[in-house]
């Protein structure tokens, strides 16, 4: 079952779904939500004679990316942009952190206006499970002729729409509850995060 825009708004009422910050009123849809793009880009660095295996995921990967951190406005004044040349590709991460419960899960797309100047907005990775908290990495693709001007917190290229499943899971089957689930509060798509030092 697809929750419509008015389980929704309960859902965020109640804080079952959180959104941090709050959503804007343009960004509910009809069944999903836009999510606004964040201050951050980073992009893969073509390293010569580097192989690499993801098999054990990507905590341990050599630092072969370059992240740039954009703020609102330059120097002068003006809203920094990020721009997309075609072909390339870029990592993201939406404005917005997001809660999810543990009796729903989530689909993230990207919406028509984008993919209509062929940007792509995830590479089969659309899920974000039960138990999720952060902001959703996006794996933002230019397959169109032109260069796109990304403007974080202007730009709504995804909707994230809500789904319930059939039994609430328990705390440790939901995401965060095993070892391996490394993304939950990420801060980077690809640096790992810092150890919490432990309390004495």
């Amino acid at each position: 079952m697809i929750l419509s825009q008015l389980d929704l708004r309960a859902a965020v009422t109640n804080k079952e779904i959180r959104f941090d910050p709050p959503l804007e009123e343009r960004q509910w849809g009809e069944a999903s939500v836009d999510l606004r793009l964040g201050m951050q880009f980073t992009q893969l660095q073509a390293v010569s004679g580097l192989k690499i295996s993801v098999a054990e995921g990507i905590r341990h990967l050599p630092g072969f990316w370059k992240t740039k951190e954009l703020k609102i406005r330059d120097d002068f004044g003006k809203r920094e942009t990020f721009a997309l040349d075609p072909g390339e590709f870029v990592l993201a991460m939406t404005h917005e952190k997001i809660t999810v419960p543990k009796n729903l899960i989530a689909l993230v797309e990207g919406r028509s206006t984008y993919a209509r100047v062929g940007l792509s907005m995830h590479q089969t990775a659309p899920w974000i499970q039960p138990g999720w908290s952060g902001p959703i990495v996006l794996e933002i693709k230019n397959h169109g002729p032109v260069c796109v001007e990304l403007t974080p917190l202007l730009d709504r290229p995804c909707q994230l729409t809500f789904f319930q499943i059939t039994r609430e899971l328990p705390p440790d089957l939901a995401y965060g509850g095993k070892p391996g689930d490394s993304y939950k509060d990420q801060n980077h798509p690809l640096a790992p995060k810092k150890k919490r030092a432990k309390k004495s």
